[in-house]
């Protein structure tokens, strides 16, 4: 994550111009969750960079900070699990509580408040935004290119890739008419089939935003 991706907490209150909010982590996950949205029809959801895993409790506070914040009706929080995804969830419902606003007992299940929150872990253990969309795409012929890719790497280096998830996301867009996109906007060009069952789970989660 590129210093302009990050949220500045010293910015000051956040501008809200839609009563629902969707807080995600990294300007890749911004740029994704548009074209998804956009793709089942969803113009009434605000999608908010909240930075890194870290910077979502100073994320809320600056939400909450703003006039319009007691417009808001809704907050879905959108973030990768990294490591266990239950651990993802807990780091979210801790950043929720400290702020003072509903905790969700389970993940994709809403919580009434004012306002309600449901909070959607990506990936799966272990997983990410990339992992998800990686699943989007491997019933594709080229996959067995990236996948042949991959391991000459790792068979020159000695070692496997640092990170399998994002080298493999990478790889796909490198078979792409613009190469040089970043994964969320490759999204927005329609490298990744949007309407794949592999993001069925989440795109109930924004229609139930």
């Amino acid at each position: 994550m590129t210093p302009s991706d990050r949220f500045d907490g010293a910015a000051g209150p956040v501008r809200i111009t839609k009563r629902l909010q969707l807080l995600v982590e990294g300007n890749d996950q911004r740029n994704f969750a548009e074209a998804l949205l956009s793709r089942i029809g969803r113009s009434d959801i605000e999608v908010q960079n909240f930075g890194g895993i870290t910077q979502l409790g100073d994320f809320l506070a600056a939400l909450q900070g703003s006039a319009s914040f007691e417009t808001v009706d809704g907050i879905g929080i959108l973030r990768d699990a990294e490591g266990k995804s239950a651990d993802a969830f807990r780091s979210v419902q801790g950043a929720l509580a400290k702020a003072a606003l509903p905790v969700p007992d389970e993940l994709g299940c809403r919580v009434a408040g004012a306002p309600d929150v449901t909070v959607f872990i990506l990936g799966g253990d272990g997983g990410m935004l990339e992992t998800l969309l990686n699943r989007t795409v491997e019933e594709e012929p080229e996959q067995r290119c990236v996948e042949e890719f991959l391991r000459c790497v790792e068979e020159e280096r000695g070692r496997a890739v640092r990170n399998p998830h994002k080298s493999r996301a990478h790889a796909w867009i490198a078979t792409r008419d613009h190469p040089e996109v970043s994964v969320g906007v490759a999204a927005q060009k329609n490298y990744w089939p949007l309407e794949h069952r592999a993001l069925d789970d989440l795109r109930a989660f924004l229609r139930s935003l």
